[in-house]
């Protein structure tokens, strides 16, 4: 019999509903898998809520052999990244863990850099089915009359200007350390969730308004149906070389119903427990694949598109 998983939930957090949908994946796999969160603040909300939790040393003070020295003292077998932050770092150290017997579901440093730089994703990503929203270093490069400038580089919700005038724009720029600038665009928006197996292909797609968002993350999500944004999702996805794992992507839906690529993140969600929720069993498939039983995993998978996310004073509920 294959042999139980120790899983490190890297970047722990408050993420206590996603850490117990990932150990519900795992235990679909083994049932006797164990989840090890992880984060380098001891007294972060999650670490009392999960069945085991261990303090990780802050990245930038490991190196390859204290990284190895730190999984094998745990006895780990997978990793389980959750932050863009650290995507890198994990990518980086992906091949010399492997070699230790340490699977981690990360995407090609190259995939990880072009999601984390948005204007390189822009650039590389313009002939995809589903095209981003143009990104420049200069205003006078759009022809729009109203603006977004953001960080180049890390989270999008960081430090953002939202629906600013050309002056206003160059200004908020000066508080930024390498700002890019986009066109306002308004419209609903929604994300788009799947597992994408080692030679790229899409394995499930779940689609989901984000009717209400706090702080860049979905606390009121629902699933909707509609097969043709489902291929063009596939199609756009699979556009992007070295991205393997857990994706999620936002899109904004102009009134003419055109669509419109904000990001991809090459990484589980703060709204992904609904995604996990509805069968797109991301965690057990990674870890088949990771044992060389990729003909275990559905190419179609079916997934429930009847569930709704809500997440009131850090509880999520879904229904």
């Amino acid at each position: 019999m294959t042999k139980a998983p120790v899983i490190l939930f890297s970047s722990l957090s408050a993420k206590i509903s996603l850490y117990e949908q990932v150990l519900r994946g795992a235990r679909m796999f083994h049932p006797e898998a164990k989840l090890v969160g992880s984060d380098s603040n001891p007294n972060c909300p999650a670490a009392a809520k999960v069945e085991t939790f261990t303090e990780m040393p802050p990245l930038d003070t490991l190196d390859k052999d204290g990284l190895l020295g730190f999984c094998a003292e745990l006895g780990i077998t997978h990793v389980i990244p959750t932050r863009d932050g650290e995507l890198d770092f994990w990518a980086r150290n992906r091949d010399a863990l492997y070699k230790h017997g340490v699977s981690v579901m990360v995407s090609s440093q190259e995939a990880v850099e072009t999601c984390l730089d948005k204007l390189l994703f822009h650039n590389q990503m313009k002939s995809a089915s589903i095209p981003p929203i143009p990104t420049v270093k200069n205003t006078d490069e759009l022809g729009s009359e109203r603006f977004v400038t953001k960080e180049r580089n890390g989270s999008a919700s960081y430090l953002i200007g939202l629906d600013l005038d050309a002056k206003e724009a160059s200004d908020h720029a000066l508080k930024l350390q390498n700002p890019i600038f986009q066109p306002m665009l308004k419209g609903p928006e929604f994300s788009a969730e799947t597992w994408i197996d080692a030679r790229g292909k899409c394995h499930g797609m779940v689609l989901r308004w984000r009717n209400k968002i706090v702080d860049g993350e979905a606390h009121e999500s629902e699933i909707f149906d509609n097969p043709d944004w489902e291929r063009r999702m596939r199609d756009t996805f699979e556009s992007l070389p070295g991205l393997s794992g857990h994706a999620l992507a936002q899109v904004i839906v102009s009134d003419d119903q055109s669509l419109n690529l904000v990001e991809i993140n090459a990484r589980l969600g703060g709204a992904s427990p609904l995604a996990l929720s509805a069968d797109l069993h991301s965690i057990e498939w990674f870890l088949l694949q990771t044992e060389k039983r990729e003909c275990e995993i559905p190419e179609s998978p079916v997934t429930n598109k009847n569930l709704r996310l809500s997440k009131i004073n850090g509880e999520v509920i879904i229904s």
